[in-house]
């Protein structure tokens, strides 16, 4: 087709468009305006807003989907722009009902004229319909457009067309609305816009990526003019003042900086993952973080990053937790936000703890009559791992102590000592206790075995340091939040004398300097508790330290799970966390932090045996002073010396003394006690499920028996009324019951089922 042909066929269609929009305009008289318009699609929409601290320091400016606009009263524009908008978009907006029939003519016959500038024909209520509606239906949106423009004007006032308008019109760079335009470009409100402002504000609209001021400044700048001269044109500024702001040079503003401070945590408060009440205020959405905290304790993590990067870690994360309320201060996301897992929020990253749970086991020890004084057995023992595997537990050093005390066990960080503490309060209660104090994602006991207490499953830097808040709030738990807020009561999750024991043995510096060969109170700044963890494979260091008032988490490593050059909690993640809590400290006040209201345990003192942890008897050489909860001292004495004073130990600690030859230990000998009670078995638990992997191979388990507390040799096994060579057994899917046998008595059935793991 020819061009002539290709004019005329555009012609024939612009004719037909206006006549059908003479008729539907005579439908929208002839029909309620609810028909064409839905108010739903008017509403104000959600304003772009500052994320602040708890202090209203700026952590983010917040686009909504991506749009920064706020809205404004009508009321609150300056006049000069107002007047500039209408003189440059729709002159005659006051007198016509949504369509100017005089431009619509005009524009439809300079449509027909095949040469001369084209003429507009879009009222503003016209352009605020398409920028609600959009344009859907391509060229024949336009009847839309007529329709939906008459009937909204009989819907709004003037005044509230133009309010909608000049909220939702583009000024470029994803601005939109007046009221961000003006502070974006001009740094000032769009009340107090000057002439020359206002009408380079008014000229952006109808090309905003053309005039954008900041990347267009001299297309602005003509625009400008124009609308300035259109002013002068409708009498609305005079020939002097159209002068005078024309040869004003445009000050726009660069782009202003955008903070960007703990971007995890922002993250997280935008999403909506903050627990608390997050609501936002004239534009102000303020949260529990402190900002210059935050920053403190980004320095210090990333030093920490640098001074071992040599040595494996790439990368760390940090949380500080108002104890009282559960407010989230501080959120290292990443120490290094270009690093190795820098974008990544590495507190809400599962890891393997190491150590760092132990102290909840020792809870729950205490809590079922355990003390700081109770023996516990640090000896080397095949154990029963994840899925019915075994393996050989080692402490830190590779040494076994033997009989050691739960305080210096707990202090020393001790892995013998921490399986049989979990031996003895059962697999199935620790894990129940760790999914109380909130840790997320854990499974079923059987899955980890007697690995559990050593950080055998992953947890989260944030719930280790939710379920520490726990401790130093005397065993109530809150939930963490993201948003100011008042003291929290909490629920009870350990009892408030285990709770404080715990905390005792943490906060000991003397059993720290003893484990560690040093302390750091010097770099906290007073007495604190503080606990370590290294995963196995030294792929992990933790540091968990806490105050009355405020609980730090320090994580270390490589978050993509490389071993670690022999990095260890107590080396690494323990002197940043430290100074940490000392830098949070000197934040409290400032941050109107204050103690958890708890009921004060009073712990009492006692001298016991420094081998047994018993009241002394005339023949113990070496004391000790310990603390204990009311009531749980034991009236027991200590007879386990010789003349000579040698410590005489149970049989079951006749390995131990062969492998280890202790200096001050005469023997092994079973407690008369022991020859009087039947045998128990103790391992395999009763009731305990397994399950076996026939992929790698046959899985044997250790069996144990004790009487009166002491493990026993020369026990005969039976299973299932057969008789085993030795005190091992081949796991074997199916049920089956175990009896020991020794000294001529029986123990009772211990029963267990064995399942075949799927998809093998």
């Amino acid at each position: 087709m020819t061009r002539p042909r290709l004019l005329g066929a555009a012609r024939l269609a612009l004719a037909a468009v206006f006549t059908l929009g003479l008729i539907a305009l005579a439908a929208v008289r002839l029909t309620p305006p609810a028909w064409w318009i839905d108010r739903a699609r008017f509403a104000r929409p959600a304003d772009a807003f500052e994320v602040v601290d708890r202090h209203g320091e700026v952590l983010r400016h917040a686009r909504v989907d991506g749009i920064d606009r706020r809205w404004i009263e009508r009321r609150d524009v300056s006049p000069i722009l107002v007047d500039a908008v209408i003189a440059t978009e729709d002159a005659r907006f006051r007198e016509h009902h949504g369509v100017d029939a005089r431009a619509t003519a005009r524009a439809l016959l300079t449509s027909l004229r095949p040469w001369g500038r084209r003429s507009g024909a879009s009222t503003i209520t016209q352009q605020l319909v398409k920028l609600v509606y959009g344009r859907p239906l391509g060229p024949l949106s336009k009847l839309a457009e007529i329709a939906r423009a008459a009937a909204l004007e009989r819907l709004f006032t003037k005044d509230e067309i133009l309010e909608q308008y000049l909220n939702r019109v583009p000024f470029g760079d994803r601005i939109e609305g007046i009221a961000r335009a003006s502070e974006e470009y001009f740094g000032h409100p769009a009340s107090a816009l000057s002439v020359a402002e206002a009408a380079l504000l008014a000229g952006i609209p109808q090309a905003p990526s053309a005039t954008e001021p900041r990347r267009h400044l001299a297309r602005a700048r003509r625009r400008r003019d124009y609308v300035l001269a259109r002013l002068a044109s409708l009498g609305l500024i005079d020939e002097q003042t159209r002068r005078s702001a024309a040869a004003e040079a445009p000050s726009i503003r660069a782009v202003p900086p955008r903070p960007d401070e703990a971007p995890r945590f922002v993250d997280a408060v935008l999403a909506g993952s903050g627990e608390g009440h997050l609501a936002r205020s004239h534009g102000i959405l303020r949260t529990s973080l402190d900002r210059a905290l935050q920053r403190r304790v980004e320095e210090i993590l990333a030093a920490s990053v640098t001074r071992f990067e040599a040595r494996g870690v790439t990368n760390g994360a940090a949380v500080v937790i108002a104890n009282a309320t559960g407010e989230i201060l501080a959120y290292a996301g990443a120490a290094r936000r270009a690093g190795p897992g820098g974008s990544l929020d590495l507190p809400a990253r599962r890891r393997q703890p190491g150590s760092a749970l132990k102290p909840f086991a020792y809870g729950l020890f205490f809590e079922r009559g355990g003390t700081a004084a109770t023996v516990l057995d640090d000896i080397s023992l095949p154990r029963t791992g994840a899925r019915g595997a075994t393996f050989d537990a080692r402490d830190y050093d590779g040494r076994e102590r033997g009989p050691v005390r739960a305080r210096a066990a707990l202090a020393g960080s001790l892995n013998l000592a921490a399986l049989d503490l979990a031996a003895r309060i059962g697999q199935d209660a620790l894990v129940d206790r760790l999914r109380a104090l909130g840790f997320h994602g854990v499974d079923a006991a059987d899955r980890y075995g007697a690995a559990a207490v050593l950080g055998g499953l992953d947890v989260a830097p944030l719930d280790l340091a939710a379920a520490y808040v726990t401790l130093a709030r005397g065993g109530t738990r809150v939930p963490l939040s993201r948003a100011p807020g008042g003291p929290c009561e909490g629920h009870r999750v350990m009892s408030a004398e285990a709770a404080a024991l715990v905390r005792d043995v943490l906060e000991d510096p003397r059993a720290r300097a003893d484990a560690f060969g040093a302390d750091l109170t010097d770099l906290a700044g007073g007495r604190f508790a503080l606990k370590t963890g290294t995963s196995s494979g030294w792929r992990d260091a933790w540091a968990a330290t806490f105050t009355d008032t405020v609980t730090v988490v320090v994580w270390l490593g490589d978050p993509e799970g490389r071993p670690l050059g022999g990095v260890s909690g107590f080396e690494s993640a323990a002197p940043a966390a430290a100074r940490i809590l000392a830098a949070a400290m000197a934040r409290a006040p400032a941050d109107d932090l204050a103690p958890p209201a708890r009921a004060p345990v009073r712990l009492l003192s006692a001298s016991v045996c420094a081998a047994t942890g018993l009241r002394p008897g005339p023949r113990c050489a070496h004391l000790v002073e310990e603390r204990f909860a009311p009531g749980t001292l034991a009236a027991e004495v200590c007879d386990a010396h010789d003349d000579h004073g040698d410590l005489l130990l149970p049989v079951r600690y006749a390995d131990w003394i062969a492998r280890n030859h202790p200096p001050g230990v005469a023997r092994a000998s079973l407690a008369p006690a022991a020859l009087a009670e039947p045998p128990v078995v103790r391992e395999p638990r009763d009731g305990a499920r397994w399950l076996v992997d026939a992929a790698r191979g046959a899985t044997s388990v250790p069996l144990r028996a004790s009487a009166g507390g002491a493990d026993l040799a020369d026990v005969r096994w039976e299973v299932d009324g057969v008789p085993l060579p030795d005190a091992s057994w081949e796991l074997t899917p199916g049920d089956h019951s175990f009896v020991a046998a020794w000294q001529g008595r029986r123990s009772g059935p211990a029963r267990v089922h064995v399942d075949r793991a799927a998809g093998r």
